[in-house]
């Protein structure tokens, strides 16, 4: 910062007085960064760094997806040990837990006071949320908005985020607890609709297609927008109670229960085994990869009630369990854990009300009882085969892979496309609606970067003539859409408490790339591409990827361009920030330099903070901090865990714009010249076959 300022302030002087200035402020700025820790390293917190010993204690990195790992620790370190939003106010929601609490108690009894109505008698299923038939999805849209507008949906998320820190995650009580709040917002529903059954995401479904972001269930006719405000769906307009609105960002992180983890789910010998705390992936783990590739407020799980989709996961969770019991004799046991002491199987759920079926408060036990299970009824999820190819739901489609048939999410880029084609056929004349752009030069609006006239017109036409006629396809952009952070630090949803810190990236070539570029295109195909390290020796010492796992959806773009994820998770408050860069994937090395927020430190308060970096797949990158050594910098390995202070100067930007100039030097008409001194933490993208935690490898010799 010092020298961008000296440049500034006298670049109209002659050439020996500016020197003489940059002298001065490159020697000052030496001074700082030696002398000065301004961001500094410190260790993981206890718990966390026990929580990664754990889980790779028997898992190989060539086989457990690291990204996977750390999310699942940092994510119950969190919600278990870390700053929270216990203290901040709802305005909008007066009502004590023991409201709350008095209000549950009143739902999980047969005769309730008030206007409900009576619940429809009989056995009644809880369907894959793309076989409720469209008049089944616009009751559950009405009653879920009903339950939000006067505030109950709102007193069941509360319910589960001051009830539940210790006490049922993490542990053996998981399964049971949410068991139970999934009946609970059920009988919210129901309060409004009778008819209405909780449905469940399977989300292997989307899992199966080729791009599970474009998947029909993003749309408003489900479940409303992938990435940024959730405005449309079920949950449309939501806002969770501090007002901040419900935000997504699909497919940016985590990945989706695949049919693999749901195989490995079944398989799994004993209730022990399926559940936490265990140094194997478990059923609460296979979930937590969920609620980071929705993203948005699903990731952290002090938000995530508030959207719909938490529960239609949630809802999933529990069929695959009651699957699992029923591949298993009906085994109703209560895990044998250690460790977890409200989580023990005759501790009283915390909170909870007397159960009239129960005739008492309920246990941890109680969760895994038969009296509980026999409260709801699941219909199988949807399959097909080559003699039966229809899934039961026209916003399904059958799926031919390596695991046989399978029933996938039907596209719904390829749904708007083809209706027009289905409509024709079955209507023998359909209507055709089209929005013709032209992109017109004018003066440039600086509110507005878009310059796209709109011009719309209907025409009807026969089926004959269908295939004359070009359909109009939506572009879509080849690396996903831009993040949409929610700027909640501590209480307040604020972007001006931010602070942005310069992040580098150094990214080697992984070993599975491979591109249709050769350098000789008369000889015979080489194996090897030509950004392809093996071909040079020099390069082919040097560069040597290992094969960590990568998430199953893993798809590479054959262009090159490679997105690597950045995050911060605040150690010291509450929030996260998201963002990523992109790489050249065809180079054997390559970088760029991204920018991440931080909560902004005060004079009395430095930030403690967590940076993460991983790849597209799921690999994790090594973190190194800024290390000066005889007058020169180098970058070693850390453990991506920082202290931020407002010590002057400050190496951090007070905003993004003050971030970027604080690499960038811009000297008038000469090209900008880069500042990566004022860098303090790279990582690595190196692709070993070791943990980026040191303490998690084996120690060698």
């Amino acid at each position: 910062m010092i020298i961008v300022k000296c440049f500034y302030k006298h670049r109209l002087t002659n050439e020996g007085i500016i020197m003489q200035y940059a002298f001065a402020c490159l020697f000052i700025l030496s001074y700082f960064s030696i002398g000065t820790c301004l961001i500094e390293e410190i260790e993981l917190p206890q718990h966390l760094k026990e929580c990664i010993i754990m889980k790779t204690k028997y898992n190989d990195v060539t086989k457990s997806t690291s990204e996977a790992v750390c999310n699942t620790c940092v994510t119950r370190y969190m919600w278990m040990n870390g700053p929270n939003l216990r203290n901040c106010g709802h305005p909008q929601d007066n009502a004590t837990m023991s409201d709350i609490t008095d209000f549950v108690g009143k739902l999980l009894c047969p005769k309730l006071s008030g206007k409900r109505k009576k619940r429809q008698a009989g056995r009644r299923y809880r369907k894959e949320i793309r076989m409720l038939t469209s008049g089944e999805r616009q009751r559950l849209r009405n009653a879920w908005s009903q339950a939000y507008r006067s505030g109950y949906f709102g007193w069941i998320a509360r319910f589960h985020n001051s009830q539940v820190r210790t006490s049922a995650h993490s542990g053996p009580a998981f399964l049971g607890y949410h068991r139970f709040l999934i009946l609970i917002l059920e009988l919210v529903l129901q309060y409004y609709d009778p008819s209405v059954t909780m449905p469940y995401w399977n989300s292997g479904l989307d899992a199966n297609m080729d791009t599970p972001a474009n998947s029909i269930l993003w749309t408003a006719e489900y479940l409303g927008e992938m990435s940024g405000v959730v405005r449309t769906g079920i949950c449309g307009g939501f806002q969770d109670v501090r007002g901040n609105a419900i935000i997504r960002n699909v497919g940016n992180a985590g990945s989706l229960f695949t049919s693999a983890e749901v195989r490995d789910v079944m398989r799994m010998p004993n209730i022990n085994r399926l559940t936490e705390p265990s140094p194997y992936p478990t059923l609460e783990s296979y979930h937590d990869d969920v609620h980071n590739y929705v993203g948005g407020s699903m990731g952290p799980i002090e938000l995530a009630p508030w959207d719909c989709v938490f529960w239609l996961h949630h809802t999933f969770v529990d069929y695959l369990w009651e699957v699992w019991r029923y591949g298993h004799q009906y085994n109703t046991a209560y895990p044998h854990k250690t460790g977890v002491p409200q989580q023990l199987p005759n501790v009283v759920m915390r909170n909870m009300p007397v159960v009239q079926f129960l005739g008492r408060i309920p246990t941890n036990r109680d969760g895994y009882g038969v009296q509980l299970a026999r409260k709801s009824f699941y219909q199988l999820s949807p399959t097909c085969s080559r003699q039966n190819t229809y899934c039961g739901s026209p916003d399904l489609q059958c799926r031919f892979g390596t695991n046989g048939a399978e029933c996938a999410a039907v596209d719904k880029n390829f749904r708007r496309r083809t209706q027009p084609l289905v409509d024709a056929r079955r209507n023998g004349r359909v209507q055709m609606n089209f929005r013709n752009r032209q992109n017109k030069r004018r003066k440039r609006d600086t509110r507005v970067h878009h310059t796209t006239i709109h011009h719309s017109f209907k025409i009807t036409v026969n089926s004959q003539q269908i295939t004359n006629i070009y359909l109009p396809q939506e572009r879509e952009p080849c690396m996903g859409k831009p993040i949409q952070n929610n700027f909640i630090a501590g209480c307040a949803c604020d972007v001006r408490k931010w602070a942005f810190i310069p992040i580098k990236v150094v990214h080697l070539r992984p070993r599975e790339a491979h591109f249709a570029s050769q350098s000789d295109v008369n000889g015979n195909p080489s194996r090897y591409d030509m950004y392809d390290e093996h071909k040079y020796k020099d390069l082919e010492n040097l560069v040597r990827p290992g094969n960590p796992a990568t998430y199953n959806d893993c798809v590479e773009d054959e262009s090159g361009a490679f997105k690597v994820r950045l995050k911060s998770t605040g150690l010291s408050y509450f929030g996260t920030y998201t963002d990523y860069v992109f790489v050249d994937n065809r180079l054997p090395i390559s970088s760029h330099i991204g920018y991440i927020a931080v909560q902004k430190p005060t004079a009395n308060k430095p930030t403690e903070v967590m940076i993460t970096a991983s790849d597209a797949c799921g690999r994790l990158c090594k973190p190194t901090c800024r290390k000066w050594e005889n007058g020169n910098l180098y970058y070693v390995s850390c453990t991506g865990a920082i202290k931020v202070t407002a010590q002057s100067p400050l190496m951090y930007g007070n905003d993004f714009g003050d971030a970027v100039l604080s690499i960038w030097q811009f000297y008038g008409k000469f090209t900008p010249i880069e500042r990566e001194s004022n860098i303090y933490m790279e990582f690595f993208c190196d692709y070993s076959n070791e943990w980026i935690w040191k303490e998690c490898n084996p120690k060698k010799g």
